[in-house]
């Protein structure tokens, strides 16, 4: 019995060090690995010392300034990347024996799409499902879900062929919008053309339209650019000019009448929105649970401005 315990307590430590030494890799610091692991980087330090102890070889070469793999390292870490994967997809498949979401779900998302869209639906998983941690990481670059294992990502656009499942969940549409008073002040916009008698608030440049599958390219210019759409908003709210804004910004704005649509009859480009999930034939429950919940609550209460 005692040295059934012994080798239990060895196994545990043996993993502790193999999860610092994949994250000091994956991280390339050891601050960086003790934050990510929730521990203190002295820990981090002497955890990776008896590993290197007990193997004999020494797995990352130090500088003040880096980290690096030396040759035996880079060889470990494929193995153990390999080996906690396995763990990671025994305990996903366990999770998902059941059908009610639990565990963890990792979802990377952006902008305000994420904010006022995406997040109320899993703040209300998570206040349904008290045993579903929900971890909501933004950022407005793309992420190599299955490195950083996530398991839903929100993009935007054409996607590239991948194993990855995609689920389209909205197409987003821009309304070209100004304020009643703005308009009462500035000539009448009938078509595209007339743009260039307006102030255009944003990025100047060129905004594309199409009627009857014809594309329409015209120029626009202004007196406020900004590539921060809350800020075009303000200034579209402001009276300042015409500003082209998705509709998950100016939704609220345009049926309390703050805002007017503009050149409705000319289509400007819509671009779909899309779940990403890691793989086409494993079965995830909290990812497939939030999606699915995530499409429900976009098809119930913003049709109007997304579809």
């Amino acid at each position: 019995m005692q040295e059934k315990y012994c080798f239990h307590m060895e196994t545990i430590k043996w993993l502790s060090g193999i999860l610092v030494f994949v994250r000091i890799s994956e991280t390339g610091s050891f601050s960086a690995a003790a934050q990510s692991l929730g521990i203190s980087k002295s820990h981090v330090s002497k955890t990776l010392q008896q590993l290197e102890k007990e193997l004999g070889v020494s797995l990352l070469s130090r500088s003040t300034k880096t980290v690096q793999l030396t040759h035996m390292g880079e060889q470990f870490l494929e193995r153990c990347r390999f080996s906690l994967e396995s763990l990671e997809d025994a305990r996903k498949d366990l999770l998902n024996s059941s059908s009610t979401p639990r565990g963890r779900l990792r979802v990377t998302l952006a902008g305000n799409f994420g904010e006022d869209f995406v997040a109320p639906v899993a703040i209300a998983l998570a206040k349904k499902y008290p045993d579903l941690k929900v971890e909501l990481n933004f950022d407005n670059k793309i992420v190599d879900i299955l490195k950083d294992k996530f398991d839903v990502a929100i993009r935007f656009g054409h996607l590239q062929e991948s194993s990855l499942l995609a689920q389209k969940i909205a197409t987003r549409r821009e309304f070209i919008c100004a304020s009643p008073q703005y308009l009462k002040k500035n000539p009448p916009l009938k078509k595209p053309e007339d743009l260039s008698l307006h102030n255009c608030l944003g990025q100047s440049g060129q905004w594309s339209f199409s009627k009857s599958g014809k594309l329409r390219i015209v120029n626009v210019k202004g007196n406020l650019s900004s590539n921060n759409p809350r800020v075009l908003l303000k200034a579209c709210l402001a009276h300042l000019g015409i500003t082209r804004l998705p509709g998950s910004y100016v939704h609220a704005e345009i049926k309390a009448g703050k805002l007017v649509p503009l050149l409705e009859n000319f289509s400007n480009l819509p671009t779909d929105i899309w779940a990403i999930t890691p793989s086409k034939k494993k079965l995830n429950i909290n990812a497939d649970v939030f999606v699915r919940e995530l499409k429900i609550a976009i098809e119930k209460d913003y049709a109007d401005v997304l579809f």
